[in-house]
């Protein structure tokens, strides 16, 4: 009975949470497409009806109680077109469920989307699971929650139409329920842990798999492609033994309920006399309620499975900050480009704050370089004053809302040039401009630039991109320029073009960087973490 209960709880919290995800998703609007699909589900269960009626009649020549019944049937002509229905029913309802899935799972993103780049205070990481592995499972998750509902409505019509085709088929039903239950009830335990446990292994090879990728060099280099793939290999077999317990308890949860629906109607038919006259639009109807059992079965183990990620998405719009702005100030008759004072900040879902009541002043016009270890918060520091991230307390003031950008990895489009050095830019350049500061990059040999000339990321050298995003960052005429480990992948040459030509320009430059041996630049800040203290020093 506390099982009973427990089912009954759980089923009510889904209940307020598709309810939640549905209003927010825009799926409550979509009422008239979620009726059509209740509607060709029992479509499709009357043709399945009709046709074992159409092949027990043709048979066996046995005939329906009801007139109206044999009429029909005896047009055999209308067989195959009952059958066309069917496969018209079932690819139009599957359309339209899977066509609900995707629209669940694209306003979703669009959704998560806004949360991101409006709120801000996410890491990375979180942000690559929010927008795109859970979107991608709750729209795994609705999926299952219609076919689920659609296999309800199948159970209740094979079932009936038993039931009152011949009162010994509720003794058979009802037996056939008592022994599926304990056994399926196991099967359905067993088959969630073991996805559960693929869907780790798996995304455990994933990020063993990015790691290879992002440290190739170094592994060719320092000849260890031996070592890693054979760490590599031990993972995959852990996936293979995830994946192949999966299936296994997969397809046994699938093949129980056929295969123990069938047994008890043998043993019935065996034991008891009164059942030998079982009719063979019993059996069909029989048969085919069981594989519908078996789908829902699978669309319950969907709906648990995967309710785990809706819960984490309900956490997250439960806890979602609320951004204030009043924390910035612009100061455009300041002598400092940049004063934060007392700040304060985490990334949303975390306990320990990143920054705590620091306090640093950027001076207006002049190269300041931003050094500290991996992870110490670098990156962070310039997100939060270029306002991508938001502080949870203190005050940032800066001289200039104009902030322009270039990270450690070029953003190149496979368009033209000038397409390339304009995006984001508000002004109206002259072709003169741009053609004048790509030759003070040194962008190309070649006097004639032709801006109309396509390129990709996979004609050019890292040199040749950075270029390309340090001038898209000068057209937009900014005052302060956030440099985030931008010149790393340069040779100690062009650092020094690049930074030459940004003193000439006379505009703030903040630059977070391990490589600054072989630059001039004018401060020098260092981020220095002791224990759970984070503090900035100036060099």
């Amino acid at each position: 009975m506390r099982i009973n209960l427990n089912i009954m709880k759980k089923f009510r919290k889904i209940s307020k949470d598709v309810i939640f995800v549905s209003r927010l998703t825009g799926v409550t609007k979509k009422k008239l497409r979620i009726f059509i699909s209740v509607v060709l589900s029992n479509l499709t269960v009357l043709s399945d009806i009709l046709i074992i009626l159409f092949f027990a009649s043709i048979l066996t020549g046995q005939k329906s109680n009801y007139s109206l019944i044999n009429d029909f049937l005896s047009q055999k002509y209308l067989l195959p077109i009952v059958v066309l229905l069917r496969f018209l029913f079932i690819y139009i309802e599957q359309a339209n469920m899977f066509s609900l899935k995707f629209q669940v799972e694209k306003n979703l993103k669009n959704h998560l989307i806004n949360e991101v780049y409006e709120k801000g205070n996410y890491s990375i990481s979180d942000a690559n699971y929010y927008i795109g592995t859970l979107s991608g499972h709750i729209g795994y998750f609705y999926q299952g929650i219609t076919s689920f509902l659609n296999s309800i409505i199948q159970v209740v019509v094979y079932a009936s139409f038993l039931i009152f085709t011949d009162i010994n088929t509720i003794v058979t039903f009802t037996v056939g329920l008592l022994i599926l239950f304990v056994p399926t009830k196991k099967l359905i335990q067993l088959s969630r842990k073991y996805m559960h446990e693929a869907y780790l292994r798996i995304q455990e090879s994933n990020r063993e798999v990015e790691r290879i990728i992002q440290n190739i060099f170094l592994i060719k280099i320092l000849e260890t492609v031996k070592e890693e793939f054979e760490n590599f290999d031990k993972t995959i077999e852990k996936v293979k033994t995830a994946n192949f317990k999966n299936n296994i308890y997969g397809t046994l949860n699938s093949l129980t309920p056929n295969f123990l629906t069938v047994f008890t109607i043998s043993l019935l038919i065996v034991f008891f006399e009164a059942l030998e006259n079982l009719t063979l639009e019993f059996l069909g109807v029989t048969l085919r309620l069981v594989q519908t059992l078996g789908t829902f079965n699978k669309s319950l183990n969907m709906v648990f499975n995967s309710h785990v990620h809706l819960e984490t998405f309900l956490s997250l719009e439960q806890n979602k900050i609320d951004v204030d702005l009043s924390y910035y100030e612009i100061n455009e008759d300041a002598d400092f480009a940049v004063n934060i004072e007392n700040l304060s900040f985490k990334f949303f879902n975390s306990e320990k704050n990143i920054f705590e009541n620091l306090n640093l002043k950027i001076e207006k016009n002049k190269h300041t370089i931003i050094t500290g270890p991996n992870g110490s918060g670098k990156s962070t520091l310039l997100g939060l004053i270029s306002k991508v991230f938001y502080p949870h307390q203190g005050t940032i003031i800066s001289n200039s809302n104009n902030f322009g950008y270039v990270g450690v990895t070029p953003l190149i489009f496979d368009a033209t040039l000038r397409e390339n050095f304009l995006y984001g830019n508000k002004k109206n350049k002259l072709d003169e401009e741009i053609i004048a500061l790509a030759k003070e990059f040194n962008l190309y040999s070649n006097d004639n630039l032709d801006l109309n000339k396509r390129i990709s990321n996979k004609e050019l050298s890292s040199g040749q991109m950075q270029k390309i995003s340090f001038i898209r960052a000068l057209l937009s005429d900014v005052d302060i320029l956030i440099l985030d480990e931008s010149t790393s992948n340069l040779d100690s040459e062009s650092r020094k073009l690049i930074f030459e030509i940004l003193k000439r320009k006379n505009i703030t430059v903040i630059n977070s960087t391990h490589n600054h041996e072989d630059f001039s630049y004018d401060c020098h800040l260092e981020i220095q973490v002791f224990e759970s203290v984070t503090s900035v020093v100036s060099k």
